[in-house]
């Protein structure tokens, strides 16, 4: 399963795989992912599995100390071909070598590390007698940061700093790290004790610290200049081990390798000059991590949850930002912080000034309350003349393995400190200090008590000398909150319940994706009441609008305080109504089955301890964090899987053969959760009712089908399965966990997209298809079942050997990459065998069909349309509307109603037919006299036309022809008198024609003509011919006589020629025969056309197609409208063909 796109490009001056043009990061990094080999100048190194030799990192950075480029020399070339999975063009291009340079990290000073950052006061070192509002010397510009507390987050410091503890005997620690929040790690690698109650380092009182700058910057030095820049400088090479800071709450201790190349993100470069020292250039941006296997990392305004602050100055500054979302990571990685002021312009085009900070003076982090930025009034931040800090800035935070974060934001008078901000009040103060010390060790964990006793010890310090109203206020806030967040502590004796976990808090520790698992949301209600069809689950509403989660044992830690979820013992139970199929029922769920409705995290105490289950503790905020799930997991061999893209059920079904009955064998009578696991590394947790089935079917939507059976679909955590491969299932029941090993199944990716076929008639050989939204990589293979001959070209689909019926169209991708799409389509029959008959209230045979064709017709009656409305002929709820005998169900639902009923019926492989269904009684015909109009009629026929005036005579022509068609409609009384009246006006209307108005009628070609006809021997022809000619002759000699008009004669005449050309020899035998050959091949030929003119005749009517003994023949009077009639005959329903679109379902 590949693709033909190639998403990355090779960028030489950064040493790595860049988004190519049109695709991003993400392509990036979901290519290098699924890389497999790569080979150096012919030879093959393998990426993965035992053995793997890293080429290309996994931020797409060569690996310049990869084993074939260890002997490298400076200038040397290597080509290089990068083999990804997934990817059908290998991608090739040529690395040089550079070994002019080494790439490091090393520990800068704040100096050196702003000197060329074009900030304000760059390179500048000088300190500040000064001191702020908290009595901090942190006025200078970028000189040492420095502390004499050992109480105020001493340890933060460590994350990416260089810090180093000096106490009161002038010993010096330089810390690398802490090993637990009373033991310092060294840069050398050992470690002392330290005691922030007793201030201790070492066994000795503590004195000050001092934070010097950066210790991770990554640094390009030339080679020649490498082995002075490290007697400089501590420096950490590729490889080797970053570690730092103190695990707290939102903050994380981290342990990495070092990868620094040419493109990882924030490098400068050493620059040594003539008196032996090392200047910095300004970092460059890159797409390199410079951590060993990951990726840059980003984080948005909106995630990290950015707020401008209030004016307070608790900390010293005049400005400050806080982020306070999902900051913990950032926090921990974060190295420099710059602040760029725009004054009042808005498009944030001309900066006025840019500010570099300083860790500690500046910029904090804290184990609950967030990232904190200021900016403090000092030697390195000046604001320019005229400004007071207000209007639009941004903050850069620069992070280890992050992009640049950049927050914008407007700063206004209520965000800047101005003033004085004297101690008014600190009873807040001193209540929180004394509720602190009333609290006793032995009643929460140990963990949570330390971090109560720090912010303690930083509330008496500020309340022995109270700074500024703020930071009393802000020591306030900060106790009060770990006080909050003390845990309990319960009996060390382990606890083992079953409990209610939410499905996002179950799968957590489960399965690796990024989206939680939702619950599950139902509009049916009953099925997620009853047991038998969602066991294992749990609700919380007593209407069923939802599943929860899973029930499932839990061994409950000591710090977990159980009192203050609901507990469920043996005496409870609940009872649950519910209606399937129609039958309601009533189950009484007793002890901890009451589980299954009942709140989250709802417990029953086991009494004996389980074979499997998840450990729960609480987090940094007290709340429940479950484990992954503890017990041996039994693997399920030989099972064997089918992946559908389409289903009822969602986007994709995976039916695992035999699944249930395996289960069922070791046990188990209910799934509690299921995990899909893929080849990507990525899992992917499973909700009863939408996702798992009877304990048999597997289903999930990633963002099509938006409903089954009525039901939302949850499709966020599952889109990312597509276009990866499922390697095995991993089931979680009531008699433990199962893993199903699967061979591999590739999850085809499905796309928006609209494809429609046209019907057609069967003998069409042709139709029209419309297909929109393939993606620009889909090689596209057409394919009918049951067509031969299928071809697709400029939207139509040619077919041959068709037969009528419901057939689908499948388009798959050649390259295996996307899902097939399908559509219906029908070739219906072009002859109705079925029409309806009125008085008989049914569908009868059509004239000229077989009973055969009728019972087919019939049998393939799939839906009636009454009045607008469908109904499913056969199938779960079908009303039967047409009986097998054709005959209408006419106490059917939909005839309940009304008298009359408008009926469209739609069978597979014909057209539909329509109809009238009425049960009113028509009224009996009134009688009409009619004798005046017939006299009145018959009187006009009477008369001659060349008696009277040309204009007079055509009204009476008009008037006539009027009421012959009143005549024969009879519609009543008052419209034959009408019609009797207006012609006898007309009649009286007409004007005598006078002499000189008469016409002079030329006949003499009638004559000549009536002379020739006499002149012919009856024996000489055929008795039909010359009694055709007969009657013409009679015909003219009366038009010779009236001579009425010269176009009555005109007419005659041509009648009697035509006719005496019409004769036919009655002498050779020969002839005869031939004569009957023709006639029987042009009655053939002209019954065949009416075969398949009736064939594609699709009204309810049908014409005989029979051989008549009164077809006209050669000579014979031809009326005109015969002659109309044939040439309509002949062109059929060909010319109004009928095409009916069906459209596929739209994936959106």
């Amino acid at each position: 399963m590949s693709s033909e796109v190639t998403p990355i490009a090779y960028d030489s001056d950064k040493e790595a795989l860049v988004a190519a043009d049109g695709y991003t990061a993400d392509d990036v990094n979901v290519y290098v992912k699924n890389i497999k080999s790569v080979s150096v100048d012919g030879k093959d190194y393998n990426a993965t599995g035992r053995g793997r030799v890293t080429i290309i990192n996994a931020d797409g950075t060569i690996n310049t100390a990869a084993k074939p480029f260890a002997d490298a020399k400076d200038g040397q070339e290597f080509k290089i071909k990068v083999i990804s999975e997934g990817y059908d063009n290998n991608y090739e291009f040529t690395y040089k070598a550079n070994t002019q340079y080494k790439y490091v990290y090393a520990g800068l000073t704040w100096a050196e590390y702003w000197a060329n950052e074009a900030v304000y006061a760059a390179g500048d070192d000088s300190k500040s007698e000064a001191v702020d509002k908290r009595g901090e010397s942190d006025k200078g510009a970028f000189d040492t940061v420095t502390r004499a507390t050992a109480n105020h987050g001493l340890h933060r410091g460590s994350f990416q700093c260089i810090p180093t503890i000096y106490d009161a005997d002038g010993n010096s620690y330089k810390v690398a790290g802490w090993k637990s929040a009373s033991e310092l790690l060294l840069t050398d690698g050992s470690t002392v004790a330290f005691d922030s109650k007793a201030k201790t380092v070492n066994g000795k009182t503590f004195d000050h610290y001092e934070v010097t700058g950066l210790k991770y910057v990554p640094v390009k030095v030339a080679a020649a200049d490498y082995e002075d820049f490290c007697e400089k400088y501590v420096v950490v090479e590729n490889g080797g081990t970053l570690t730092g800071g103190f695990s707290e709450l939102n903050l994380s201790s981290y342990t990495e390798k070092a990868s620094v190349t040419v493109g990882t993100n924030g490098l400068k470069t050493a620059t040594k000059n003539t008196d032996g020292t090392f200047s910095f250039s300004a970092s460059k941006n890159g797409p390199g991590s410079g951590i060993s296997g990951q990726s840059l990392k980003a984080l948005s305004a909106d995630e990290a949850g950015l707020t401008v602050k209030e004016a307070k100055g608790s900390y010293g500054e005049f400005l400050r930002v806080d982020l306070t979302g999902n900051y913990g990571d950032l926090g921990s990685n974060m190295q420099a912080v710059t602040w760029t002021y725009y004054g009042d312009d808005s498009t944030y085009t001309t900066p006025l000034r840019t500010f570099g900070t300083k860790f500690a003076a500046d910029n904090w982090m804290h184990k609950s309350m967030g990232i904190q930025l200021g900016l403090t009034d000092s030697k390195r931040c000046q604001l320019p003349e005229g400004t007071d800090g207000t209007g639009y800035w941004t903050i850069t935070i620069r992070a280890l393995g992050y992009e640049n974060a950049t927050y914008k934001f407007k700063a206004t008078d209520e965000n800047i400190v101005k003033g004085d901000d004297a101690v008014q009040d600190t009873s807040k103060l001193e209540a929180a200090i004394k509720e602190a010390e009333g609290l006793s060790a032995d009643d929460y964990t140990e963990d949570s008590w330390k971090s109560m006793q720090l912010e303690l010890a930083e509330a008496k310090e500020e309340l022995a000398n109270p700074h500024t109203q703020s930071t009393v206020n802000e020591a306030t806030e900060h106790l009060n909150a770990a006080i909050k967040a003390l845990v309990k502590a319960q009996n060390e004796q382990a606890t083992y319940v079953l409990m209610n976990i939410p499905y996002a808090k179950f799968y957590k520790a489960e399965v690796k994706n990024d989206v939680d698992v939702d619950v599950f949301t139902s509009a049916t209600l009953n099925k997620t009441r009853t047991a038998s069809l969602s066991g294992g689950s749990y609700h919380v509403n007593a209407d069923g609008s939802q599943i929860d989660g899973i029930t499932f044992p839990v061994k409950v830690d000591k710090n977990v305080d159980l009192s203050k979820y609901k507990q469920v013992t043996d005496t409870d139970s609940v009872d649950i109504t519910v209606t399937i199929k129609g039958q309601t029922s009533t189950t009484t769920y007793t002890g901890k089955d009451a589980l299954f409705q009942n709140e989250d995290y709802a417990y029953y105490n086991l009494t004996e301890v389980p074979s499997y289950y998840k450990e729960v503790s609480v987090d940094k905020d007290g709340n429940l964090k479950f484990g992954k799930t503890v017990g041996n997991v039994t693997t399920l061999e030989g099972l064997s899987a089918e992946l559908s893209t389409e289903t009822k059920y969602g986007d994709y079904q995976l039916d695992i053969d035999g699944l249930r009955d395996k289960l069922t064998e070791h046990g188990a009578t209910k799934i509690n959760g299921v995990v899909i696991n893929t080849k990507e590394g990525s899992s992917y947790g499973l909700r009863h009712l939408e996702n798992i089935w009877k304990m048999k079917e597997l289903a999930w939507s990633t963002g099509f089908t938006e409903s089954v059976h009525g039901c939302p679909t949850s499709s966020a955590h599952y889109k990312a399965m597509m276009g990866q491969t499922i390697t095995s299932v991993t089931c979680y029941t009531d008699k433990g966990m199962y893993n199903i090993p699967l061979a591999d199944i590739y999850v085809p990716v499905k796309f928006t997209h609209d494809l429609e076929v046209a019907n057609a008639a069967v003998t069409a050989g042709k139709t029209e298809v419309t297909v929109t939204g393939l993606p620009k990589d889909y090689a596209a293979k057409y394919k009918v079942d049951g067509l031969d001959g299928v071809s697709v070209q400029k939207g139509v689909l040619t077919f041959s050997n068709a037969k009528k019926g419901k057939y689908t169209l499948t388009i798959s991708d050649k390259n295996g990459k996307y899902a097939d799409i399908t559509t219906e389509f029908e070739l219906y029959a072009e002859a109705m065998p079925a029409v309806y008959d009125a008085d008989k209230k049914a569908l009868v045979k059509a004239e000229g069909a077989s009973d055969e064709e009728f019972a087919d017709y019939i049998k393939n009656i799939t839906s009636v349309n009454v009045n607008g409305t469908d109904y499913k002929a056969t199938g779960r709820g079908a009303t039967v509307i047409i009986n097998e005998d054709g005959t209408l169900k006419t106490d059917a639902a939909p005839f309940a109603e009304g008298d009359t009923f408008e009926i469209t019926v739609s069978a597979t492989g014909y057209l539909p037919q329509s109809f009238t269904y009425t049960t009113k009684v028509a009224p009996a015909p009134a009688e009409v006299n009619t004798a005046t109009l017939e006299a009145t009629i018959a009187k006009a026929e009477g008369l001659k036309e060349a008696d009277y005036t040309a204009d007079s005579w055509k009204a009476m022509q008009t008037s006539l022809t009027s009421a012959k068609a009143a005549l024969e409609a009879k519609e009543s009384q008052d419209a034959v008198d009408a019609a009797a009246a207006s012609l006898q006006a007309s009649i009286d209307a007409l004007k005598a024609a006078t002499p000189a108005e008469s016409e002079d009628v030329d006949t003499a070609a009638l004559e000549k003509v009536i002379a020739t006809a006499k002149g012919l021997n009856k024996n000489d022809y055929t008795a039909a011919t010359w009694t055709t000619m007969q009657a013409a002759l009679t015909n003219a000699e009366k038009a010779l006589e009236a001579k009425e008009s010269q176009t009555s004669v005109d007419e005659a005449a041509k009648t009697l020629q035509a006719a005496i050309d019409g004769l036919k020899k009655a002498s050779a035998t020969s002839t005869t025969t031939d004569d009957k050959k023709n006639n029987n091949n042009s009655s053939n030929k002209n019954n065949n056309n009416s075969n398949t003119n009736n064939n594609k005749n699709n009204t309810t009517n049908s014409s005989t197609n029979k051989n008549s003994t009164t077809s006209p023949k050669t000579g014979d009077p031809v009326s005109v409208m015969g002659l109309l009639g044939a040439a309509i005959s002949s062109v059929g329903l060909g010319g109004l063909g009928l095409k009916l679109r069906k459209r596929s379902r739209k994936q959106k």
